[in-house]
């Protein structure tokens, strides 16, 4: 009879850990894409900045046509640079090289360590990607 109380118990404890954790998950802040912002009208060659928070880990900022996205970025992009850190909380980068007149639209491609859970005892999270909202952008012919 212990040993189920025990198994019980232990079971519990997982459930209760992967609700808060759930919870934790959803309540965190977001990372977000400040510039350009949503409409803006920029150069062929614009600087992009997004904010992250601690934790998560920046990995590149891709541009596209059409604002279709998978879990892991844009179904089909024209161009992608690699992020710098830009400050406290920030990060930025530039293309390579220039955008034709047009519009557009950009993404933070970032890991978060959200899918969690408890082995032996002990709570390990994994990286998973995650975006920003797409932002809409005009480049200026």
């Amino acid at each position: 009879m212990s040993s189920r109380r025990h198994r019980l118990g232990l079971v519990l404890l997982i459930a209760l850990v992967a609700v808060v954790c759930t919870q934790a998950t959803a309540a965190a802040p977001l990372a977000l894409a400040i510039s350009p912002a949503r409409g803006a009208v920029t150069s062929a060659n614009p600087v992009f900045v997004a904010s992250v928070v601690p934790g998560d880990l920046p990995l590149e900022i891709q541009v596209a046509k059409s604002p279709a996205v998978t879990k892991i970025g844009f179904q089909k992009y024209v161009a992608l640079c690699i992020t710098t850190k830009a400050g406290s909380g920030r990060v930025r980068c530039s293309l390579s090289g220039p955008l034709h007149a047009g519009t557009y639209y950009w993404t933070l491609v970032y890991q978060r360590n959200t899918r969690c859970q408890v082995v032996g005892g002990r709570h390990y999270c994994f990286p998973e990607p995650q975006l920003t909202t797409p932002r809409r952008f005009t480049v200026r012919g």
